[in-house]
C-alpha cells in the first residue's frame, strides 16, 4: 500500500498555529527581560532614595523664667542676630543667693571693722553699716519692685487674653503699687544716713577709710549684679532662614534649655540617603550620583559623594523606596553634596542613582 501525498499547509494556517503554541512564551520571555532591564535601570541595587538637608537651629535660653516676648511669626524669615524672643528671668533664688553673699561678705568685713576701731568711734561705724544695710535693703525693694512690674505686664497680656481673674490682676497692680512706695522710702532713708554719714567725715570721725572703700565697692559691685540677674534677655536668630515652629507663647513660664523657637536655612547645604540592606555595592568618597527630582518637571542633575558613614543607622519611612513596609530599617549613610544647577528645597526626596560602585 503506497503512502498517501503530504496534504500542503497554507501559511496562515501555519501563522495561526505559532500563534497559538509559541507566541505566547515569546512574549513571556520578552516582558522578562524588559522587566529585568527596568529594574536594573531604576530600582536596582545602584539606586537609593535621599533627602534633601540644610541647616537648622533651636533657639533656647539658658536661665529659667518666663516668655515675656515673642518677636517673630511663625514662617517669618529671619537674619541672623534678629530678636526672636526677649526672656524675663525669675530668679527668686538666684536674688535670694545674691543678697545672702551680700550680708555674709558685710558680716565679715563687719567684724574686721570692730576689730581695729577704738571704743570712741563706735557711734560713727554703726551708723556706716546701718546705712549699708539700708542701701542693701533698698537693692532688694528695686529688684522686687521690677520683678512686680514684670508680674504686673504678664498679668496685663492674660487679662486681656481672658485667661487670668480681675482679681489676679488688681493684686498684682496692688503689690507693684506698694512696692513703689516702699523704694521711695528706702531711698529718701538711705539719702539721709548718707548724708550724716558724709557729715562725720568732714568733722574727722572716719578711720580705716581702706576698709570702707572696700565695703562700698562690694555693696556697688553686688547691687549692679543684682540688676542684671533681673533684667531681661533677649534671644537672637543663630543664622538666617525661617522660622519653622514656636514651641512656647507670651506669658508662659519656660524652663533653662527648653526649645523656644525652630529656625531652618531656606538654601541646601547637602543631600543625605541611605543604602539599604543587603548593601551590594560600596560607595566611596568622589563618587558621582545621579539626582532625580520627583514630579512633572522632574529635574536630573549629578552630585559626588562627600562622606560615606562607618556604621549602619536606623532611617525615617519618608526615605523608604515606595511598597515597602513601614517597619524601621538599618541603612548605610551617604552624605551628597546640592548639584549647582538643580533647584532643591531642604527636606524634597530625591532618588539617587550611583554611577561608579566598585
Amino acid at each position: 500500500m503506497s503512502e498517501l501525498p503530504v496534504i500542503p499547509r497554507p501559511w496562515a494556517q501555519r501563522w495561526n498555529d505559532f500563534r497559538l503554541r509559541a507566541m505566547p512564551f515569546v512574549v513571556f520571555g520578552v516582558a522578562l527581560v524588559c522587566t529585568a532591564w527596568l529594574w536594573n535601570k531604576n530600582w536596582g541595587p545602584m539606586t537609593f532614595v535621599g533627602e534633601v538637608e540644610g541647616p537648622r537651629a533651636t533657639v533656647v535660653c539658658t536661665q529659667a523664667g518666663y516668655l515675656a516676648e515673642v518677636g517673630v511669626e511663625q514662617y517669618a524669615a529671619v537674619r541672623r542676630g534678629d530678636v526672636v524672643a526677649v526672656v524675663r528671668v525669675s530668679s527668686d533664688q538666684t536674688l535670694e543667693a545674691s543678697l545672702e553673699a551680700i550680708r555674709t561678705e558685710m558680716g565679715v568685713m563687719r567684724v574686721r571693722m570692730t576689730q581695729d576701731q577704738q571704743r570712741n568711734r563706735q557711734n560713727y561705724q554703726q551708723l556706716r553699716f546701718d546705712w549699708l544695710d539700708q542701701r542693701v535693703a533698698l537693692a532688694v525693694a528695686r529688684a522686687n519692685l521690677q520683678f512686680a512690674e514684670s508680674e504686673l505686664s504678664r498679668m496685663e497680656r492674660l487679662r486681656a487674653d481672658r485667661i487670668s481673674s480681675e482679681a489676679e490682676y488688681e493684686l498684682a497692680l496692688d503689690q507693684r503699687d506698694a512696692l513703689k512706695v516702699e523704694v521711695a522710702e528706702r531711698a529718701r532713708l538711705v539719702d539721709e544716713m548718707g548724708a550724716a554719714v558724709e557729715g562725720m567725715i568732714t568733722a574727722g570721725a572716719e578711720e580705716g577709710p581702706g576698709i570702707l572703700r572696700a565695703i562700698t565697692a562690694a555693696i556697688e559691685a553686688q547691687e549692679a549684679q543684682l540688676e542684671q540677674t533681673e533684667g531681661a534677655i533677649r534671644l537672637r536668630a543663630p543664622i538666617d532662614g525661617v522660622v519653622t515652629s514656636i514651641a512656647r507663647r507670651p506669658g508662659e513660664a519656660i524652663m533653662a534649655g527648653e526649645p523656644l523657637v525652630e529656625i531652618a536655612g531656606e538654601q541646601p547645604e547637602w543631600i543625605k540617603g541611605y543604602i539599604r540592606q543587603p548593601i551590594g555595592f560600596q560607595p566611596k568618597q568622589g563618587d558621582q550620583v545621579e539626582v532625580r527630582t520627583r514630579g512633572n518637571s522632574r529635574q536630573v542633575g549629578m552630585a559626588q559623594v562627600t562622606a560615606v558613614g562607618a556604621r549602619l543607622e536606623l532611617f525615617s519611612q519618608s526615605l523608604r523606596i515606595r511598597g515597602f513596609d513601614s517597619s524601621m530599617e538599618r541603612g548605610l549613610p551617604v552624605l551628597l553634596d546640592v548639584p549647582p544647577d538643580m533647584r532643591l528645597y531642604p527636606g524634597e526626596l530625591v532618588d539617587l542613582y550611583l554611577k561608579s560602585a566598585n
